[in-house]
């Protein structure tokens, strides 16, 4: 076959698949219910209880809960946790540097991302499990993200200097997925 041949079925190939909606590449991961269960599972993270003493769980939609996110990028699971504390960022890190590695994470360096655009991330990886993440988020990017006005604080009825979420990720089968 000529090269001008090759050429011409290749580009029938191609015009026919996205005329008909198909495609020669494999689908990426979507949500579906075929991940509620890896959801629930992932909820169900013992590693999400790790706290340091004194942090106040903040509960409910949209601060904690678990569920499938489905992007352009493809598709993932978290199961997140926020957290007020009245300590230190660095108090916070340091709680869960030791406790993330005792329970058998390890902490990714140089993950200290976007600190001056308001917020901070952490990952730390297991061999076999999900990856945590540690989030730290000033007081205007929270409004920015939830809608809160005024003070998280304020609407919340907690004392605290500290705003951070606990959250694992995984595939959208509950697979292990590594940081970023």
């Amino acid at each position: 076959m000529n090269t001008l041949a090759v050429r011409a079925l290749l580009a029938a190939l191609l015009t026919g698949t996205a005329l008909s909606g198909c495609s020669l590449l494999p689908p990426f991961e979507t949500c579906g219910g075929e991940t509620d269960a890896a959801v629930a599972e992932l909820d169900r993270l013992p590693a999400l209880e790790l706290h340091p003493e004194g942090a106040a769980a903040v509960d409910g939609h949209p601060w904690s809960g678990a569920h499938c996110i489905d992007d352009t990028a493809g598709a993932w699971l978290t199961a997140e946790r926020f957290y007020a504390y009245a300590g230190t960022r660095k108090e916070v890190l340091d709680y869960y540097r030791r406790e993330a590695s005792a329970a058998g994470w390890r902490p990714v360096d140089d993950l200290d991302k976007g600190y001056a655009a308001g917020f901070a991330v952490f990952c730390f990886e297991a061999a076999d499990r999900p990856s945590m993440t540690l989030g730290f988020a000033s007081p205007e990017m929270l409004r920015e993200l939830h809608g809160t006005q005024p003070h998280p604080a304020e609407l919340l009825g907690v004392d605290s200097r500290t705003w951070y979420t606990w959250s694992a990720e995984a595939e959208p089968d509950g697979s292990r997925m590594d940081c970023f």
